[in-house]
């Protein structure tokens, strides 16, 4: 099922339309006038012109629009329409837009969900929300997005694939798959440590030592178990990624005793984002798909 707004200017549809596309840059994929009706009984005097129906592409979004019944008196009451930017230079200039010759409800402002939020009813009276999507939930749509593939992959591995040995981390496809999963929660942990601005006990000199234990530990470790601990594992760092605000992302601090400094947002990079990256690439190229 699908659920789109359609929305109804009694008549000014044509002129809403132009301002949409100098607003929000919409694209027109279909218009159909009244006069193309083949009942002429749905032609009323002096609509043959007016617009029947039409769709609008706004980025991702399709909105359905019409004349309606030509009245001549647009009433848009009861909802809004929420437009997701992806930064604050965005918000100013699409705010500013749907508000020419409209009427600003709520001045766009930082807010506890989002570090631009706005309300603003438009010239023919329609209300929208503009809103800029945190740093923090871009990072866990990308990295919830990276562990969709990842499981995708593991699905579609046989007995075969699973035993192979990978050429970069010269573990089994098994193991390589493994260790990622059994990670995510780790790090997940020292992000929620660093952001907090407290000293990680992480220790890179440890680090192929832990690695080779794992390897030996889990060399019989099963794909079930590792689907299992990988969705896991990717739940709980989602979470605390989406827990983040732009300030604790910014935060810095030491990569353990002596290691080099970082932010928060370059560790979820690093540890979360291009961890997956590096081992399910290599798994990918072992197997072959």
């Amino acid at each position: 099922m699908t659920i789109q707004p359609y929305l109804f200017f009694d008549g000014r549809c044509e002129e809403a339309i132009e301002f949409y596309r100098t607003a929000l840059g919409a694209d027109v994929t279909m218009l159909l006038r009244f006069k193309d009706s083949p009942d002429p009984a749905m032609v009323a005097p002096g609509t043959e012109d007016k617009v029947m129906h039409a769709s609008l592409r706004v980025g991702d979004a399709t909105v359905l629009v019409s004349d309606g019944r030509c009245g001549g008196r647009p009433s848009f009451q009861g909802f809004a329409l929420s437009l997701t930017v992806p930064d604050e230079t965005e918000a100013e200039r699409r705010f500013a837009s749907l508000g020419r010759g409209g009427e600003v409800q709520m001045p766009l402002t930082k807010t506890f969900f989002s570090p631009r939020f706005g309300m603003v009813a438009d010239r023919f009276g329609v209300s929208w929300m503009v809103y800029v999507t945190p740093r923090s939930e871009t990072l866990a749509r990308q990295f919830e997005g990276k562990v969709q593939d990842a499981v995708a992959t593991l699905e579609r591995l046989g007995d075969a694939d699973w035993k192979k040995v990978t050429q970069a981390e010269k573990w089994t496809v098994g193991v390589t798959a493994h260790h990622l999963a059994g990670a995510l929660e780790a790090v997940a942990t020292m992000v929620e440590t660093m952001a907090a601005g407290q000293p990680l006990s992480f220790r890179l000199d440890m680090l192929d030592d832990m690695n080779a234990r794992h390897a030996k530990e889990y060399a019989n470790c099963t794909k079930a178990e590792t689907l299992e601990l990988l969705r896991r594992g990717a739940a709980v760092a989602a979470a605390r990624v989406r827990a983040l605000s732009d300030e604790d992302l910014a935060k810095s601090g030491p990569l353990g005793p002596g290691g080099p400094p970082m932010t928060v947002e370059a560790l979820i990079a690093a540890g979360l984002l291009g961890h997956i990256d590096d081992h399910f690439g290599s798994i990918r190229r072992t197997v072959g798909h």
